[in-house]
């Protein structure tokens, strides 16, 4: 089986219908195939980080003819080689999510709480809002983790559980 070369992108600009739809259209016409992406509408700004494989020549005509596309979109576009696997350590997938009043230094707490712990953030999302019943600015976050194996997972959820009373926090850290 021949190896996929790999390139990452990350195309930003305001969001319309069809980005996507568009974005993609030159990856059918080469057969280069969408492996991993994420896009999300942030209050009007579309954002889009994808994993995309294929041939090297199919992957080389993308890199070309990707960036007159997304200029024509109104889309700022970055593109990186990927060509190693990343090193894998034994980890067990944890779900972490918090509700608190919003307040600026949320993320960059827990974040900081779970890499001492060598706890790695495969996926963050965030959401500041308003309460349903008050209106008071209510932030939530929701975490996918890769929890070593060895670590004691006792001593991540005190922690976590400082942590989040330090910010006044209520939180939820479960398998996943």
């Amino acid at each position: 089986m021949r190896q996929m070369a790999q390139l990452v992108l990350t195309a930003v600009g305001n969001d319309r219908p069809g980005l996507i739809g568009e974005l993609t259209k030159l990856f059918r016409e080469h057969g280069v195939s969408v492996a991993d992406s994420r896009m999300v509408n942030l209050r009007g700004l579309f954002a889009w980080l994808s994993l995309v494989e294929g041939e090297a020549a199919a992957l080389a005509a993308v890199r070309e003819a990707l960036p007159r596309v997304a200029a024509g979109l109104g889309l700022a576009l970055s593109m990186h080689d990927h060509d190693s696997a990343p090193t894998r350590v034994a980890s067990v997938p944890y779900k972490l999510r918090t509700y608190s009043m919003d307040r600026p230094g949320i993320v960059h707490a827990l974040a900081s709480t779970l890499a001492r712990h060598g706890v790695n953030i495969e996926s963050l999302d965030t959401r500041a809002g308003s309460a349903p019943f008050d209106g008071t600015p209510l932030f939530t976050l929701e975490a996918r983790l890769s929890v070593p194996s060895a670590l004691s997972l006792a001593a991540l959820r005190d922690d976590v559980r400082a942590t989040a009373d330090s910010l006044n926090c209520d939180f939820d850290l479960e398998r996943a």
